[in-house]
C-alpha cells in the first residue's frame, strides 16, 4: 500500500501538523474511537530546548484507560500500529512507533510514545501520567504534562534562562568527544538543571548553574540522589528504566562544567 501524501510544514506549525497527520490517519482507518484517545506532544520541540529545526517531533498517543496494565497497554499498541499500517509503514522501536516512510516529513521527523493513561493518587486527588513498556518488557512510568508544565514556570520566574541553559548545554554536549551517543540525554540535562534554584540563574552564570549541581554532587551525595525529575513525581536516579546513576551523573555534570 502507498503511503499517504503528507505535505510538509515548518517552523511553530510543525506540532500541530504532526498532530492533524496522525488524528487523520487514525480516523481514517476507524478502527479506534477517537472519544477514547488523547493527542499531545512531549520532547524538546513542545518544552522550548531544541537547538535546531532538524529536531524530531515527539507525540504522545494515550488510550484514555485508568487501569494500567501491560496487556491494556499491548492490545492499545497493537491496533494502533494497525490503523497506522492502513497509511504508513510503521514498525516499533525502543520505545516509540516510527513511521518508516522517507519521502514524507512525517515519516523523516516523528515519534509516537502509545500510552495508556496512569493515575498516581493522593487521597481522592490525582495526577495524570502515561504508562508503556519498553522494548525488553519493562513497565515506565512518566508524567509529561507536569514536565511541561513546571519547566514553563520555572522559565518564566528565571526570565528565560533556564531554558537558554538546556540549550546552552545541549550544544556543548554536541560539540564534546566526550559524550557518546545517548551518554547526557537531554531528558537527563533538563531534571538536573531544572533542580538548580532560580536565584542561581538570576544572579550568576549558566556556568553557576553547573557549579551548583557540581557541589550538590560532591558535598551532599544524598540528597543529590534524592532529586526528582522535572515533573516534581519521579526520583532522577535510581534502577529502573527511565532512571540514572547519580555517580555517572556526577561526572556528566564536572565535564559540563568545564566546557
Amino acid at each position: 500500500m502507498a503511503p499517504a501524501r503528507v505535505l510538509p510544514a515548518s517552523g511553530a506549525f510543525l506540532l500541530p501538523w504532526a498532530e492533524s497527520v496522525l488524528d487523520g490517519a487514525l480516523r481514517r482507518s476507524g478502527l479506534i474511537d477517537p472519544r477514547t484517545y488523547e493527542i499531545f506532544g512531549q520532547g524538546s520541540r513542545v518544552n522550548n530546548t531544541f537547538i535546531d529545526e532538524a529536531s524530531d517531533i515527539d507525540l504522545v498517543l494515550m488510550l484514555r484507560s485508568p487501569v494500567a496494565s501491560p496487556g491494556g497497554w499491548t492490545g492499545f499498541r497493537d491496533e494502533v500500529m494497525a490503523a497506522l499500517g492502513e497509511s504508513f509503514v510503521v514498525r516499533m522501536g525502543r520505545r516509540c512507533l516510527n513511521v518508516d516512510n522517507p519521502d514524507s516529513l512525517f515519516g523523516e521527523m516523528v515519534d509516537i510514545l502509545v500510552a495508556t493513561e496512569f493515575r498516581r493518587y493522593t487521597g481522592d486527588r490525582y495526577e495524570q501520567g502515561v504508562y508503556f513498556l519498553d522494548r525488553e518488557g519493562r513497565p515506565i512510568v512518566n508524567f509529561p504534562k507536569q514536565h511541561r508544565r513546571y519547566g514553563d514556570a520555572k522559565d518564566l520566574r528565571t526570565g528565560g534562562r533556564f531554558k537558554e541553559a538546556i540549550r546552552t548545554a545541549k550544544r556543548a554536549r554536541r560539540g564534546a568527544d566526550f559524550f557518546a551517543e545517548g551518554i547526557a540525554p537531554s531528558y537527563l540535562i533538563e531534571c538536573l538543571l531544572y533542580n538548580v534554584p532560580d536565584e542561581v540563574y538570576l544572579r550568576g552564570s549558566y556556568q553557576d548553574a553547573w557549579e551548583w549541581l557540581g557541589r550538590c554532587w560532591r558535598e551532599d551525595p544524598v540528597g543529590f540522589g534524592a532529586l526528582p525529575c522535572q515533573n516534581g513525581i519521579n526520583r532522577l536516579f535510581g534502577p529502573g528504566p527511565d532512571q540514572w546513576d547519580a555517580g555517572a551523573a556526577g561526572r556528566i555534570i564536572d565535564v559540563l562544567h568545564q566546557i
